[in-house]
């Protein structure tokens, strides 16, 4: 009898134990959930970051902190979080500048975005504008070329700085369309757009933020850099089916969290991103951004996006010979 009451204490503990690790499962998070930006507080990753951390923290039961660590093109805010403790609790927004072009374009580069994070989902995306000056004698990305071929040397594009998605962009189109374009970096895109507006540039590569200055008439629209027609701008036509084949350039803003963090907590993040994409709501803030819901991908889709991404601009940049530091 002594041993049957043993057994049956033994069985209950297994089971009560077996209980409260299930509970301690389901308790994730237990805390507040640290997503990094990489960037000043108001700019466009801000904006997206606090729009999701918003709706996750009313729709998903957990509360999400905005910690912005800005500077180097967002390189010091996704290092910090590439070295931070993968405890499921910090996470970073990463674009172009810092993911995909800056392991190619820095030799000291002090995290490897392909080893030191994980990728967990694609924000949002958005094409760059190729935008002109208002009195550029070219009406079209075929015009534009024809006028490069013809003036070889001539033709300058600004963009918000040396090694941006913006001069790349440029870049990318010169190569392409086999013409000899001038880059003038600029601190910023505010002053690259100023003296495209004034007709100090001929070109640019800028954001959608641009757009209240297209429909303004201080610059003129020709075309998009992404694959596809965004539907923010569904008139307006790609550069590859403009006269460029081939050319893509797309901007996006997506989360990545540090190498080994449990996949339990990445699993997670990307449920409640996939959530908040689908409310109608978000994605008309968004809208009213000038930015996109992405198309849906899994988090080793967004993986293998973020490969051929890095590896289209690094192709570009050893063409290049282009190095930041």
């Amino acid at each position: 009898m002594l041993k049957l009451s043993i057994k049956t204490i033994l069985l209950s503990a297994s089971v009560l134990g077996a209980g409260v690790m299930q509970a301690a499962q389901a308790a994730y998070p237990e805390r507040p959930i640290t997503i990094t930006v990489p960037f000043p507080a108001g700019g466009g990753v801000d904006v997206v970051g606090r729009l999701y951390a918003q709706d996750i923290t009313q729709n998903g039961g957990a509360n999400i902190i905005i910690d912005n660590k800005a500077g180097s093109g967002g390189i010091i805010g996704v290092g910090a979080v590439a070295r931070a403790k993968p405890d499921g609790y910090q996470f970073v927004m990463g674009s172009p500048g810092n993911i995909s072009i800056a392991p190619s374009a820095y030799k000291s580069l002090a995290y490897n975005p392909s080893k030191d994070l994980k990728p967990v989902a694609m924000g949002v995306q958005m094409p760059l504008l190729l935008v002109t000056r208002p009195d550029a004698p070219f009406h079209s990305v075929a015009e534009l070329v024809r006028y490069g071929k013809e003036h070889p040397g001539d033709l300058t594009y600004g963009s918000g700085g040396t090694g941006t998605s913006q001069h790349l962009s440029g870049a990318m189109f010169a190569q392409k369309a086999a013409i000899d374009a001038r880059h003038i970096p600029y601190k910023g895109s505010s002053p690259a757009l100023t003296d495209l507006m004034g007709g100090r540039v001929d070109i640019a590569f800028l954001d959608t933020s641009v757009i209240p200055n297209v429909k303004a008439g201080k610059i003129k629209l020709l075309a998009v850099t992404s694959a596809k027609r965004s539907s923010l701008l569904p008139d307006t036509p790609t550069i590859a089916e403009a006269g460029v084949p081939g050319y893509e350039a797309l901007n996006w803003y997506g989360f990545f969290a540090p190498a080994d963090t449990p996949a339990e907590a990445v699993n997670w993040l990307y449920g409640k991103l996939k959530a908040a994409q689908a409310n109608p709501a978000l994605a008309e803030k968004f809208k009213t951004q000038m930015v996109e819901v992405p198309p849906a991908m899994d988090s080793a889709a967004f993986g293998k996006f973020v490969e051929e991404d890095t590896a289209k601009w690094t192709q570009l940049i050893k063409s290049m010979n282009l190095k930041l530091d």
